[in-house]
């Protein structure tokens, strides 16, 4: 039957908090709330706005109807039916029930909405909830995806690429079947479900607060599109489903440690990339060996001085070739004037830099020697 289409009416006492909520994130979901912890945690996700809206239209709109299914101990339904999509609006009915009622102690916000708003308990708009019946959670799935991955009650990044990854892991469904269920693109599902796959790996490596990562989830979701990144991590985004449950293979592990440090930091290191703007310039650092190497060994990594090794060789010759010209301008009009103190005070920054480029690296100004004669 999928969902069905015909609304019933629920006491809100038979209805209960999704505890696999991907709004509640992973930590929360493993640690198996109860309902009063469920509600309270709710309680944090900007209900107010509801509550609002209860309060302007008299109670609970029929068109807002929850998605539930039935609850059951083996094979016996219990009676009680887990709400699957609307969790937010449940959470704000129990919310408001619970103060009227004094079982608990309504959040400040709550407070300052209930001077001027107090529904009756007896209401049936606030006690009687309109509920659409899924046979099971996973006739729910396509409309979830629609409405919270590309619709517009979106969940956050990570909660968006968890759920398109249970398509493909539980459902066994390809990235194209996934992309025309929720109304994306496949290479937009198959970038998410790489990205979350990689941060499960990362997640096995110590010493890092994953917590953090998950949700600065959007730099690593746009990382991957360089292929700088890709290459470094042996990551590849092909194919219409996962060839290996994990996208990262293990010879490139001691990459995946420098990466995770370099762009979310540790305990006791900061992140050198740490803005988004910055995470194509990132891709292009790690696929230049010099920069990479510079990364790893200096003891102060600099993201500026990094990307500055992965310039092309026109960057360095043009500037040298406009100063050979400036310089043989400068000799011709030279003179007697080299006598002078204001040219000499100019002239020795050139001869200082030559003399340190010499000292550090003889091959350089060697090049710059041909260069410079070239020209």
């Amino acid at each position: 039957m999928a969902i069905g289409k015909e609304l019933i009416y629920l006491p809100v006492d038979n209805l209960r908090l999704d505890p696999l909520n991907p709004r509640l994130g992973r930590d929360k979901r493993r640690e198996g709330l109860d309902q009063n912890a469920l509600l309270m945690e709710m309680a944090t996700w900007t209900l107010e706005e509801l509550v609002d809206s209860f309060a302007q239209s008299g109670g609970f709109w029929t068109q807002d109807a929850l998605i539930a299914v039935e609850e059951k101990d083996g094979d016996t339904p219990t009676g009680n039916y887990v709400v699957v999509e609307g969790n937010r609006r449940l959470a704000s009915i129990k919310l408001l029930q619970g103060a009227l009622d004094g079982h608990l102690n309504p959040p400040r916000w709550l407070v300052d909405r209930l001077e001027t708003f107090r529904p009756a308990l007896d209401d049936d708009l606030f006690t009687r909830l309109p509920v659409l019946k899924a046979d099971k959670r996973e006739d729910v799935l396509a409309y979830l995806g629609f409405r919270h991955v590309t619709g517009i009650k979106q969940w956050r990044p990570a909660e968006k690429a968890e759920f398109i990854t249970s398509l493909v892991d539980d459902q066994r469904m390809t990235y194209r079947e996934v992309a025309r269920q929720i109304g994306s693109r496949t290479d937009t599902v198959r970038q998410n479900y790489t990205a979350f796959k990689m941060l499960l790996q990362m997640e096995e490596m110590e010493g890092f607060d994953w917590s953090e990562v998950e949700e600065r989830f959007s730099l690593l979701f746009l990382s991957i599109r360089s292929e700088g990144t890709r290459d470094f991590l042996g990551v590849e985004l092909k194919g219409d489903s996962p060839r290996s449950d994990k996208p990262i293979p293990k010879e490139k592990s001691e990459n995946t440690e420098s990466f995770v440090t370099w762009l979310f930091g540790t305990k006791d290191k900061r992140p050198i990339v740490g803005d988004s703007r910055n995470v194509d310039r990132f891709g292009e650092i790690l696929g230049e060996p010099r920069a990479v190497d510079y990364l790893r060994n200096s003891a102060r990594p600099d993201f500026e001085t990094a990307y500055s090794l992965t310039a092309s060789a026109d960057l360095v010759i043009d500037p040298l070739n406009q100063a050979a010209r400036q310089i043989r301008l400068a000799i011709s009009e030279l003179g007697a004037r080299g006598e002078e103190p204001e040219v000499q005070e100019a002239a020795w920054p050139v001869i200082e830099g030559g003399a340190k480029l010499a000292l550090t690296n003889v091959e350089n100004l060697k090049r710059v020697r041909e260069i410079l004669i070239a020209a």
